[in-house]
């Protein structure tokens, strides 16, 4: 089968595309990723069965643009920049602009794709699903709604977002063929909003690399990068720096533990200045350390240099409250235990299956849990060994596969 994959952000950082579309391309599948190009450089991931459509978006050029052109020197000209910047974020402008960006992605696609005899389109959260539906229409072949989240409650979409995505979604919804979901209990919120559909779920376990883990050499590298004692312990948060995700209790909750305990935060995002000032701010940053984003390719081996994850979302939307993030897959994937919110999207993962304690969101409840982890740390390590032979990503593939099998099968 010939599949397009729609994709509203560059394919550099986005693991389970990524799993996805190489598992459909070793099926045999012949798989074309339409995304937006962010990044300069090539994605770090090559296929002969997978082909790259990377679309430059005007709008979002502009964005790039002024946000550089804001930090000059000229403060007449910046002083410009920035009531441009604060027209541009007026909610009513934003809804435009995104619909007009959307719609330019999708001209771009289906002009694209036009000497391509597709079979199915695979839409990669809401954010694509429009233009899905309306290659859909053209195309007149099924089309897949793969949900990595529960859009419309993500943090950084203001009440106008919401309203326009449910409304959009809600209709959009009975268009779909099949859905694609992370976790029982976000099925759960789409069976209640909208009605049942046939699904699969795919949960976002990365691809185990033994080798990769068992680079003993270079186990030493966040101790090497940050000049760390062998019996530190590292706790680590990785991921992108964003609201809501709780990164400011895990700063706080160093203070109320011993010296020995450091923290390192992989990753970047708009969040990244404030968390480091606040860091300055709490005098932690001979214990605190920030390191840059990392390739998915790569995130296991920088997983593997933590002694203890944090995963502290706060319950401030239902996408926070039921998602299952990468990183709980993550830290068990590379024997280390985690720390994580009491939500049922990890607690079912991480109670179930004793890789690490669920907590409330509180400064006090994350540092006694790391204390409590860290007293019985074999306990909780062997638990995540055993726990990585069930979460594999050649078992969570095989729905994803079956999935088209039967979509070809219908042809």
């Amino acid at each position: 089968m010939n599949i397009l994959m729609l994709l509203y952000k560059d394919i550099h950082y986005d693991a389970r595309v990524q799993r996805e579309a190489l598992a459909l391309a070793n099926d045999g599948h012949r798989v074309y990723i339409a995304c937006v190009r962010e990044y300069a450089d090539n994605p770090p991931f090559s296929h002969k069965n997978i082909t790259l459509i990377r679309i430059s978006i005007s709008v979002k050029s502009a964005k790039s643009a002024l946000s550089s052109g804001s930090s000059g020197k000229n403060r007449k000209k910046s002083s410009s920049l920035e009531l441009l910047t604060k027209l541009v974020r007026n909610p009513y402008i934003k809804v435009i602009k995104d619909f007009a960006a959307y719609f330019e992605f999708y001209k771009k696609v289906l002009s694209a794709i036009k000497e391509i005899d597709v079979d199915a389109i695979h839409s990669h959260d809401l954010n694509t699903l429009w233009q899905g539906y309306l290659l859909r229409k053209v195309k007149k072949i099924p089309l897949i709604y793969d949900s990595h989240e529960l859009f419309n409650e993500m943090a950084g979409r203001n009440s106008i977002d919401r309203k326009i995505g449910y409304y959009m979604e809600e209709r959009l919804y009975k268009k779909v063929d099949f859905l694609i979901t992370v976790n029982d209990a976000m099925l759960s919120q789409f069976y209640k909003r909208y009605g049942k559909k046939e699904f699969v779920i795919v949960q976002n376990v990365p691809i185990y690399c033994e080798k990769l883990l068992a680079d003993k050499d270079k186990r030493n590298y966040f101790r090497d990068t940050f000049s760390l004692k062998n019996n530190d312990v590292i706790l680590i948060y990785q991921g992108g720096l964003s609201p809501h995700r709780g990164i400011e209790l895990c700063i706080s909750a160093i203070s109320k533990l011993p010296d020995e305990f450091k923290l390192v935060i992989v990753g970047q995002g708009i969040s990244e200045s404030s968390l480091k000032s606040l860091t300055s701010e709490m005098k932690l940053n001979d214990r605190i350390f920030f390191h840059p984003q990392v390739p998915a390719s790569d995130i296991l081996w920088y997983t593997s240099q933590g002694d203890i994850g944090l995963v502290m979302y706060q319950n401030t939307s239902l996408n926070n409250y039921y998602s299952t993030p990468n990183k709980i897959f993550e830290y068990m994937q590379a024997g280390i235990p985690c720390v994580a919110s009491d939500h049922p999207g990890k607690r079912y993962i991480v109670d179930n299956y004793k890789t690490g304690i669920s907590t409330v969101e509180t400064v006090e409840a994350i540092a006694q849990s790391v204390l409590k982890i860290h007293s019985d740390y074999p306990y909780y390590r062997d638990n995540c060994i055993m726990a990585r032979e069930i979460f594999t990503w050649e078992n969570e593939k095989t729905g994803l596969l079956d999935l088209y099998t039967s979509i070809n099968a219908d042809r």
